[in-house]
């Protein structure tokens, strides 16, 4: 099948039985988790899930079509969640087996940041009859303040325009977070289909979003800016407050894919200012005069370094008994070091 809109998956009521693969990728992870969330949950609340990743289907090709052919025996549904990282093309094998099989009745949704729309395996799923594949890149402001509005309109809440954009900035353009602080303010002022609320800003004010997005953006661009001397406390800061290390990795990774393709319009002769601030950017409008500035910074070669490395990082945090706490502090203070020397 084709690549579809993310929209057109949110939209479903039901989960297609002839699609056994729905991939998810794209820069913008909240748009792909909220999408990911919203089809688990079309498979029910008693419905078993089994999470695999990439580096076991890498180590047992064999694995995915198996499970996605077993009955469970707890549970009137299954579904398969998959986590990819890096380029996905590990999983390449399994996939194509999963899609070549006799029978496959549990539905596999896939999710990964950092497969790219060239990749064997976006190519493989578009071309299969049993797959369908969604790219997720980040909405500008104006289309987040409508999803909020209309999100708000589902859990009977009248959200107006200024109180939209109050609230998507409150969240710095995030999704899955925006969607959660609406569901809180809806409790919190007993809305319902039948008890329609207007939403004030000292409603949001009120409640305000406990996110810790601005210390992981701030991470980013001190690393990818070249601020070695801004590190260490912005880094002590991002602990302090629980921030994961892997949380900034993944962070990391999204904006160096995002990095990458918006190099690869100025290679071809666009001035990095305008690149960013055209509305296929997907850079949320807080972050376009760091991103513009690390574009000056980061040329194609060193993107693709970066993205290498990151990846290594977040597979040395995940892999227990490993140094990846060294490992992280390392590489970030690399990056910072990368970036002065571009300067």
């Amino acid at each position: 099948m084709k690549s579809v809109k993310p929209a057109d998956l949110e939209r479903q009521t039901r989960l297609d039985p002839a699609v056994r693969l729905v991939l998810l990728t794209g820069p913008d992870e909240a748009t792909m988790g909220a999408v990911a969330n919203h089809l688990v949950g079309l498979a029910g609340k008693e419905a078993e899930r089994l999470d695999l990743t990439n580096i076991q289907l890498a180590q047992d090709p064999s694995l995915l079509a198996a499970e996605a052919a077993s009955m469970s025996l707890f549970s009137p549904a299954r579904l398969i969640r998959l986590d990819l990282t890096g380029s996905g093309d590990d999983s390449l094998a399994a996939v194509e087996a999963l899609l070549a099989a006799d029978t496959a009745i549990n539905p596999v949704i896939a999710t990964g940041a950092s497969v790219t729309a060239k990749s064997k395996l976006v190519k493989l799923v578009e071309g299969s009859s049993h797959a369908v594949a969604a790219i997720c890149y980040q909405p500008d402001r104006r289309a987040l303040v409508g999803i909020a509005m209309a999100a708000a309109q589902d859990q009977g809440l009248r959200l107006a325009n200024a109180e939209a954009q109050l609230l998507v900035d409150l969240v710095s353009g995030d999704q899955a977070l925006m969607r959660r602080e609406i569901e809180k303010i809806a409790l919190y002022l007993d809305a319902a289909a039948d008890r329609q609320r207007q939403v004030t800003a000292a409603d949001i004010a009120a409640l305000g979003a406990a996110t810790h997005e601005e210390d992981v953006s701030a991470c980013i661009n001190v690393a990818l800016g070249g601020k070695v001397r801004e590190l260490p406390d912005m880094l002590a800061t991002a602990a302090a407050v629980g921030v994961a290390e892997i949380r900034i990795i993944r962070a990391l990774a999204i904006r160096a894919m995002q990095l990458a393709r918006l190099r690869a319009e100025v290679d071809g002769g666009a001035h990095p200012a305008t690149v960013v601030s055209a509305r296929s950017s997907g850079v949320f409008w807080k972050e376009q005069a760091a991103v513009t500035a690390q574009l000056h910074l980061w040329d194609s070669v060193r993107i693709a370094r970066l993205m290498s490395r990151l990846l290594d990082c977040e597979r040395a945090l995940k892999a227990s008994g490993t140094a990846g706490a060294v490992l992280f502090r390392k590489l970030m203070t690399d990056i910072a070091h990368q970036a002065a020397r571009a300067r």
